[in-house]
């Protein structure tokens, strides 16, 4: 009896650990995964992808939040990634039309889902845009920010401020 025991308990550990290890593997992918929803503004849709990193972050903290405007300045697209890894984050955009675009973004490391500013109107958190254009006394033209986008495309971007 004594034997049938001990190779029940074993069996049962076994088990234990085959479950323990499912579930971290599982729990493991969850945070590993992209975590981002991608919002179209439009109907407009084409057969363009664009996928946009943005480096050079203060830390890991927080979210970020992407907007896509066309040339005439209409809202195209926008995102909101709470994947940040290494300083880093990456959203794909896909079904884009052709065109000349801008991008912009800022970091919202509180997670207030807004862009925080001091008493004097200049922003506390890290904001970004195409073309990497740094604001001179206001927010940066709409034209120095325009970029082509004719075929699919990788954009490197990084905070101004």
């Amino acid at each position: 009896m004594k034997p049938l025991f001990n190779k029940l308990k074993k069996d049962i550990y076994k088990l234990f650990i085959i479950i323990l290890i499912s579930f971290n593997k599982t729990f493991s992918q969850e945070i590993n995964e992209v975590k981002s929803k991608n919002y179209y503004l439009t109907e407009v849709r084409g057969n363009v992808s664009l996928e946009v990193e943005i480096s050079d972050l203060p830390t890991n903290k927080g979210s970020i939040y992407i907007m896509i405007l066309d040339e005439k300045k209409n809202e195209i697209a926008a995102s909101v990634s709470s994947n940040i890894n290494d300083k880093k984050s990456k959203i794909s955009f896909d079904s884009l039309a052709p065109g000349k675009y801008t991008i912009q973004f800022f970091h919202d490391e509180n997670n207030n889902q807004k862009l925080d500013f001091n008493l004097i109107g200049i922003p506390k958190e890290k904001f970004g845009n195409s073309n990497n254009v740094r604001p001179v006394l206001g927010p940066p033209k709409h034209e120095k920010m325009l970029f082509d986008l004719l075929f699919d495309q990788n954009i490197n971007i990084k905070p101004v401020n």
